[in-house]
C-alpha cells in the first residue's frame, strides 16, 4: 500500500473523480465509506425505497468470512479449523466452518468478551492469545494433536497470518 492510498488518493497520487467541483478522495483505492463513488454496475444493487433501513444490506464482512471457509478453504466435513480474529469476519468464518461440517472449530482472539458470540456462531472452543506464554501455534498444535486442517486469518494482521500458517497440518 502506498502513502497516497493512506492520504485518500490512488497509487499514482491522483483522484479519479470529482463531484460538484470537489475532489473525491478514495479509501483504500475503492472509495468505500464515501457519499459518492464510482463502481462497476455488478457491484451495486438498487434498494427499494420502502425497505426498512435495517434490512438494506449485509456488509462485506459476512461474505468475506463465510466465503473464506466455504469457497476458498473449502472446509470439509469432520475437519478441524482455527479462526483467528473474532470480529464480524471471524464470526462469519466460524459459521462457514460449522455449515461445512467441521467437527472442531477453534476461535482464536485476545478479547474474551467475544468468546460467547464465537461459540454461538459455531466455535467448539476458544483460545485467548493473552492466556499463554508459549506461541499460540504451539497451543493449538497441542489441542489438535499436531495442527488443524484449516486456518483462517480474519484479523487482517500480517503477524497473525504468519502464526496461522504454523498450525496447518
Amino acid at each position: 500500500m502506498g502513502s497516497g492510498e493512506l492520504a485518500g488518493l490512488m497509487q499514482d497520487g491522483t483522484s479519479r473523480f470529482t463531484c460538484k467541483g470537489k475532489l473525491i478522495h478514495h479509501h483504500m483505492s475503492t472509495s468505500t465509506f464515501t457519499e459518492y463513488t464510482v463502481v462497476s454496475d455488478i457491484s451495486i444493487a438498487k434498494v427499494d425505497a420502502n425497505a426498512p433501513v435495517e434490512a438494506c444490506l449485509i456488509g462485506c464482512g459476512f461474505g468475506s468470512g463465510y466465503g473464506a471457509a466455504i469457497n476458498t478453504a473449502k472446509v470439509t466435513k469432520g475437519s478441524s479449523c482455527a479462526v483467528f480474529g473474532l470480529g464480524g469476519v471471524g464470526f462469519s468464518a466460524i459459521a462457514g466452518c460449522k455449515d461445512a461440517g467441521a467437527s472442531q472449530i477453534i476461535g482464536v482472539g485476545s478479547h474474551k468478551e467475544k468468546f460467547p458470540k464465537a461459540m454461538e456462531m459455531g466455535a467448539t472452543e476458544c483460545v485467548n492469545t493473552k492466556d499463554h506464554e508459549k506461541p499460540i501455534h504451539e497451543v493449538i498444535c497441542e489441542m489438535t494433536n499436531g495442527g488443524v486442517d484449516f486456518a483462517i486469518e480474519c484479523a487482517g494482521r500480517i503477524p497473525t497470518m504468519v502464526r496461522g500458517k504454523c498450525h496447518v497440518v
